[in-house]
């Protein structure tokens, strides 16, 4: 049986499985594997794979990696959960802000904005979450010499049926439309090059919500006050500049944890068809014209 060729990716950068796994090892195995070359312990290890990526299940230690649809080639992002330490914990006391994981099934986007708007995002709001995406598409039809067929790269009505698809993915055109609609700025942070997208910065709402991007996933960003006593925040005025300055301390530390994936530069295998991509565009023309929509990332 030929072994698996695996990498993962760490906040120390990406290695290569020296360990040799094969399709019937375990996940224990593979963790002790990961352990080798990123020296997180099994038992702190948070693993994400697939595109968009996944949080991997790793209750079952004794479940095979075929069976967890681990692949050939396919190259795992790490996280060490391990507790901070007393002495860090204690600096904790002022409000901090974090950054709220949201499902990654294509709708992310709208989880993130529904959330920033509301602060909260239970499995039972995930069909609201998804409503924008009928909201954007009635502001679409509504005004087609804004959103033309240049503007949008297909017609109002094609657009129209496409976003409405839990297969299609939001992105700069869709923050643009619900900053519209709900009269907030939107600032969207790339993890990648620390670059903030403000949607709606010239119509002088009054306030802000923050949302990071890994160039393939949205999460949005709240105010964790510290204390049971105070909600957490995820609308702020449009001037905050200290607010800002949190932000994009949050996304610098995604940065160096290299939690983002090179669009330009990464190939993909459609986990349909098995055909294998070249970057975000190819793949996002691959689902528009086959309707698939689950990719890995291959080394």
């Amino acid at each position: 049986m030929e072994s698996l060729r695996l990498r993962c990716k760490t906040s120390t950068g990406t290695h290569q499985l020296k360990s040799k796994l094969f399709a019937n090892s375990t996940l224990a195995e593979l963790k002790e594997a990961i352990k080798i070359v990123s020296g997180v312990e099994p038992c702190k290890q948070k693993i994400m794979t697939g595109y968009p990526p996944k949080q991997l299940d790793l209750s079952n230690n004794s479940l095979t990696l075929s069976d967890a649809h681990v692949r050939n080639g396919d190259t795992f992002t790490v996280v060490n959960t391990e507790s901070r330490t007393h002495k860090q914990e204690a600096k904790l006391l002022e409000p901090v802000m974090k950054r709220k994981e949201v499902p990654a099934d294509n709708s992310c986007l709208f989880y993130s904005v529904f959330f920033a708007l509301n602060g909260y995002l239970t499995e039972a709001n995930y069909s609201e979450a998804k409503h924008f995406r009928s909201k954007i598409a009635n502001v679409v039809r509504s005004n087609p010499e804004k959103y033309s067929e240049a503007f949008l790269g297909r017609t109002t009505d094609e657009y129209s049926v496409w976003i409405q698809c839990d297969t299609s993915w939001g992105g700069g055109i869709e923050l643009s439309i619900l900053s519209e609609i709900y009269q907030v700025e939107i600032a969207a942070i790339d993890i990648q090059t620390q670059r903030v997208d403000n949607y709606g910065q010239d119509e002088n709402y009054a306030t802000r919500i923050f949302l990071l991007y890994d160039g393939i996933h949205y999460d949005p960003m709240f105010m964790d006050p510290q204390t049971s006593k105070l909600p957490h925040q995820t609308i702020f005025p449009k001037n905050d500049d200290l607010v800002l300055i949190q932000a994009l301390k949050v996304a610098e530390e995604a940065h160096n944890a290299r939690q983002f994936t090179d669009t330009a530069n990464f190939t993909l295998r459609c986990l349909t068809c098995n055909k294998c991509l070249n970057g975000q565009t190819a793949a996002q023309a691959h689902a528009k014209e086959t309707g698939h929509g689950n990719f890995g990332e291959i080394s």
